[in-house]
């Protein structure tokens, strides 16, 4: 057996737990093509990326009710991405879980807010199951049927280069307008916010 096969079939889930930990697409998408080819099985695949993403999550959201903003304030990352995870979590309550599940670099950061403003665990847990078992869905899919396309046109390479460069600006743009989406949703809830942060301030300087 080829080393590489062997690695795969010894650590291939393992792999595909630990890499969704923190927000694996590639390793999903990968899971999703290795399938296609027989080399792993897709739905073991799908379930180790829905307890990888869930885990990271949920430790995510006890960690903001355990320490709440002293984690935010500790890692720049998270403090540049908490004033918009905050505004998703005011305008669309604990529905913001399935929304920043398909938007990269936010979901950790939403989690960690979510459990800060006091999210009941029953919410959290029900969508967090939703978005995760979705994104898994989707994304191992696409590695799937990515798989498919290279079987069928592995022959026609100009015409698969072709194929695969149209599908990923397509995809790029299809996030970019998402993204953009996210930030006009939350425009109005940012300003509130920071209207109400500087009239505590205020009234604490005052007193």
């Amino acid at each position: 057996m080829d080393w590489y096969l062997y690695l795969i079939q010894k650590f291939g889930y393992l792999a595909i737990l630990l890499g969704t930990l923190l927000e694996g697409e590639i390793f999903l998408a990968l899971g999703g093509l290795l399938a296609r080819q027989g080399l792993m099985n897709v739905w073991i695949v799908i379930v180790m990326a829905v307890a990888g993403s869930f885990l990271s999550h949920g430790l995510m959201f006890w960690l903001g009710r355990w320490r709440g903003l002293v984690v935010v304030q500790r890692f720049p990352r998270l403090q540049a991405n908490y004033p918009k995870a905050h505004a998703l979590a005011e305008r669309f309550g604990p529905a913001c879980i399935l929304i920043v599940q398909f938007l990269y670099g936010m979901r950790l950061v939403t989690c960690l807010t979510l459990g800060t403003l006091g999210l009941s665990t029953r919410a959290f847990v029900l969508w967090q199951l939703l978005a995760c078992s979705l994104w898994a869905l989707g994304i191992a899919a696409a590695g799937y049927a990515f798989g498919t396309a290279i079987q069928h046109l592995v022959s026609r390479l100009e015409f698969l280069l072709t194929v695969l460069v149209a599908v990923a600006l397509l995809l790029f743009a299809a996030y970019r307008w998402f993204w953009c989406w996210t930030e006009r949703q939350t425009a109005g809830c940012l300003t509130v916010i920071k209207t109400s942060e500087a009239a505590v301030s205020n009234k604490s300087n005052n007193s």
